[in-house]
């Protein structure tokens, strides 16, 4: 009997164990590129570029501008080799920047049919630094993702985020598919140093990568100046737009929590994103507003704070002309005072009606009086002819 038992039970462990096999196998994982020396092509306009790979497989840029005229320059470094990312959704790579300066940089990924594909500004790429491993949604400004000094960390690019390059209208319709060649091209001004190391690029099918191509749109609105309050307060409204906001217990949803990436002083936000500034918050020049999707995506939006006008307001002579602070203002009545409540009204109006009665009635006895001691005495004569209308 105990054979039968011990036999049946090892059938039982021998199907789960294969079928967490099974299970692993067909779960979708990243694809890893290798670089190689033979394929790396450089291109730049003006700016000294090097290039290489060291023994871990990550590829080593420097790009310097010194001594050149003012102006932009670009540099290009890539890979000419035929790749098929049909299936994939996502590139994903790790950037390590040895430079005191922020690193500006933009995919380029050029397809069969010669068309290039880049990172549009009105989309996001998703950025991890090593630190933190808080993810980020980053989208582009001018056509760069610019990347803080000192940067270590994850970047990917969800093909939802595409759009050919200067074709705007074609955000989030295109897909890398077969392609030519990819790389990273970055842009600096005059009298600039880079150095950063690229490495661990990776592809993503389009399973594991549906999140963050979902998130590929979502950014915060709202105004983005906002005056600091001489008295009272100032408030804005702000909110994320390119997803759904409700609760994540349904699918394809998210939920939104507001807050401020950093305490600032006289600053507040609530968790449905209405900002408040109050005049402690003279000192501060700008605030950060963090959306955080989903307890884990962080959105952030920064802030400028301005000074009111009203303190910079003269009168013809000369004189300041502002709106003094509540601390200067004397106080005729405090909220609390007797003479300001409700029922303090009721109390004046009858006091006047009592007034009003006390000088009329002994008005309206005088001159019932009078009318009374000349009621019998016989009128003048001058008195009956003016009455009379006619003289016969």
């Amino acid at each position: 009997m105990s054979t039968k038992w011990q036999q049946w039970l090892l059938v039982v462990i021998l199907t789960s164990l294969w079928s967490l096999g099974t299970t692993t196998k067909t779960f979708a994982q990243p694809d890893q590129i290798q670089w190689s020396e033979r394929p790396m092509q450089v291109w730049n306009n003006g700016a000294k570029v090097q290039s290489s790979l060291n023994r871990s497989g990550s590829l080593q840029i420097k790009t310097s501008t010194q001594g050149l005229k003012k102006g932009y320059y670009s540099a290009y470094v890539y890979e000419l080799q035929n790749r098929d990312w049909t299936g994939y959704s996502e590139l994903r790579f790790s950037i390590r920047s040895d430079s005191d300066q922020t690193l500006p940089l933009n995919v380029v990924i050029t397809r069969a049919d010669q068309s290039a594909l880049t990172v549009s500004d009105q989309r996001n790429v998703i950025v991890i630094p090593k630190a933190t491993k808080e993810p980020k949604l980053v989208h582009p400004v001018d056509g760069l993702i610019r990347l803080e000094p000192r940067f270590e960390g994850e970047v990917r690019v969800p093909f939802s985020s595409l759009m050919i390059r200067n074709h705007v209208a074609t955000v989030g319709q295109v897909t890398p598919e077969k392609i030519l060649s990819w790389g990273i091209t970055m842009t600096t001004p005059e009298n600039a140093q880079l150095k950063y190391l690229v490495g661990n690029i990776k592809i993503v099918p389009a399973k594991e990568a549906g999140t963050e191509n979902r998130l590929s749109s979502a950014m915060i609105i709202g105004d983005e100046r906002v005056v600091k309050p001489v008295a009272g307060e100032s408030v804005a409204r702000y909110a994320v737009t390119g997803l759904s906001t409700t609760s994540p217990k349904n699918s394809g949803t998210s939920e939104v929590m507001f807050q401020l990436a950093v305490p600032v002083q006289g600053v507040s936000i609530t968790s449905d994103g209405l900002l408040t500034l109050r005049t402690d918050a003279a000192k501060a020049d700008s605030v950060t507003v963090r959306a955080r999707v989903d307890q884990k995506w962080n959105i952030d939006y920064t802030v400028k704070l301005d000074r009111s006008t009203a303190m910079q307001m003269k009168e013809a002579d000369g004189t300041p002309r502002f709106i003094p602070s509540p601390d200067l203002v004397p106080k005729v009545l405090e909220p609390s005072s007797v003479w300001l409540q409700p029922w303090m009204e009721w109390v004046i109006r009858t006091s006047l009606l009592l007034m009003g009665l006390t000088m009329l009635i002994p008005y309206w006895f005088w001159k019932r009086r009078q009318h009374s001691s000349q009621a019998g005495k016989p009128l003048p004569m001058n008195h009956r002819k003016s009455k009379r209308l006619f003289r016969m």
